[in-house]
């Protein structure tokens, strides 16, 4: 069993706390513990555990609560998450589980066999990495799709082609694409912005002679962060900070984090202009913008 695997375990009782973590520990495992939802919720975001033993009965915020809250943040919903509870009745078991528990172990309960549980699910968690994260779009691609198919087709094609040769060049992994976007990872931020660089100054030569109709605008956004990892995709808090970032650059332009630059900063001959600590939806703590001055 990987040492690194956390749990996150959250009672107001203490002596509940005591007991999971002598016997956690024991077993190798690292642990948070929290005494509340309020803190559970906190702790969930900045830690990401493994799997998260929740209690129901708390005060400031119960366990239903929690759950609801991590499964609609995509950088928590995938967390694997224990009931356990002294609420016993078989209404109560169903409540849990339709609210999105993974497992439901009832108080008074032997350590074994919640043992058994958290090694099953934390077994199906997706792995944890450091990655830099590059995010493109076509400006107005939606439009001009309404406006004329075939010749917006024709652009995505071409964009394409250009985006991945960048990408091979540069040591990415295309992830996946959605329609005009593409979500990528590369090991190291210094390679995500080479690329990142490369693709706009392509994008720029090819847009020289054409119309205007006929250029191929691109946006790009560029974070360094940690990832989950899990049947070749991805997800995770890295990857919802940038594609918040994306929208934030402008047509032909590149936009990385505060992250992203510490890294790149001393390694490539780049100026960039602070844009702040932008307001990013969902993101509790922002870090600051930069844009790259082409």
């Amino acid at each position: 069993m990987d040492e690194k695997k956390t749990i996150l375990v959250v009672d107001d009782m203490s002596q509940i706390r005591n007991i999971l973590r002598f016997n956690l520990k024991k077993q190798g495992y690292k642990v948070i513990e929290a005494n509340n939802g309020e803190k559970a919720l906190e702790y969930a975001v900045e830690g990401t555990p493994d799997l998260i033993i929740l209690d129901i009965m708390m005060p400031k915020m119960d366990g239903y609560e929690v759950i609801r809250q991590l499964r609609e943040s995509d950088g928590t919903k995938h967390i694997p998450v224990i009931f356990l509870t002294a609420k016993a009745q078989k209404k109560d078991v169903l409540k849990g589980m339709e609210a999105g528990c993974n497992d439901y172990v009832v108080k008074p309960f032997k350590f074994l066999d919640l043992y058994r549980k958290i090694e099953k699910l934390i077994d199906i968690y997706p792995d944890r990495a450091l990655a830099a994260i590059m995010i493109t779009d076509i400006v107005g691609f939606s439009k001009e799709m309404e406006d004329n198919e075939e010749r917006t087709y024709s652009k995505l094609l071409v964009h394409n082609e250009m985006i991945r040769k960048n990408i091979k060049k540069n040591k990415g992994e295309e992830i996946k694409t959605i329609g005009d976007a593409f979500l990528v990872r590369f090991k190291s931020a210094v390679d995500a912005v080479k690329a990142g660089m490369n693709i706009q100054k392509q994008f720029l030569k090819y847009n020289k002679n054409r119309k205007a109709v006929d250029q191929i605008l691109v946006r790009i956004g560029i974070h360094i962060g940690d990832i989950l990892i899990k049947d070749n995709d991805v997800f995770g808090n890295g990857i919802n900070i940038a594609s918040k970032i994306e929208p934030l650059a402008e047509s032909g332009g590149i936009c990385i984090s505060a992250d992203a630059y510490n890294v790149v900063k001393n390694s490539i001959d780049i100026k960039v202009l602070s844009l702040g600590r932008k307001k990013l939806k969902n993101i509790k703590d922002p870090p600051e913008i930069f844009k790259i001055l082409m």
